[in-house]
């Protein structure tokens, strides 16, 4: 029987890192003088985030200067001792245990190498199949490309993400959803968007996928 492909959003699914990257945008917005809260920039993840920053500063000059800011200091924050992105409790566990029973991939908006220097030091990057991480390339594109690389049917294509905006992709690709509720997005705010399953831990996660 062949194997299930699952494609995992990374940040707020795998990697906590909600707080390393809202202080990235939030001094990226003092450079093009914009204060930032927390709730302005998860509510940019109910569509796509990058369109979202443009539409937020809705200025080339401005735009540019946040772009340069982010772009230049993305690595000193992801790799920020007092505030390093890590795995969450329990993703290790959760990783080795299905990655025997199914296909796992990576499509993310965060960047390719970052990821897998994680995963890798966390032992896992060989459980994945592909990885595909790019801030140039839309969600769906990514998606598109991992279906086509495993000639995975999309309705029998499992993607667990946190965010109403993945959700939306997902659903209008024909896939299977099951959200998250420990990342970006809240359970009261992915509800509305009737994901397949609603998961608040990595086990309720692993019995999700198993009843597809």
């Amino acid at each position: 029987m062949k194997k299930k492909l699952i494609i995992f959003d990374f940040d707020g699914v795998l990697a906590d890192s909600f707080d390393t990257f809202y202080l990235l945008i939030k001094d990226g917005m003092k450079q093009a003088g914009f204060s930032f809260t927390p709730d302005q920039y998860r509510n940019l993840f109910i569509g796509n985030v990058h369109q979202g920053f443009k539409d937020f500063i809705n200025d080339k000059k401005k735009y540019l200067a946040f772009s340069e800011f982010r772009k230049a200091h993305y690595d000193k924050y992801y790799y920020a001792k007092n505030n390093q992105v890590k795995l969450f409790p329990g993703a290790l566990g959760f990783l080795k245990k299905i990655s025997g029973k199914y296909i796992l991939t990576v499509a993310s908006s965060g960047k390719e190498d970052n990821i897998k220097n994680l995963l890798r030091k966390n032992g896992v990057k060989k459980l994945f199949g592909l990885i595909l991480a790019n801030t140039a390339i839309s969600k769906d594109g990514m998606i598109k490309e991992i279906l086509d690389k495993f000639l995975a049917i999309p309705e029998e294509t499992i993607l667990v993400t946190d965010t109403v905006g993945d959700l939306k992709v997902a659903k209008k690709m024909g896939l299977k959803t099951i959200a998250v509720t420990w990342g970006f997005h809240s359970a009261k705010i992915l509800k509305p968007e009737k994901p397949d399953y609603l998961a608040s831990s990595f086990k309720m996660l692993y019995k999700n996928i198993k009843a597809f």
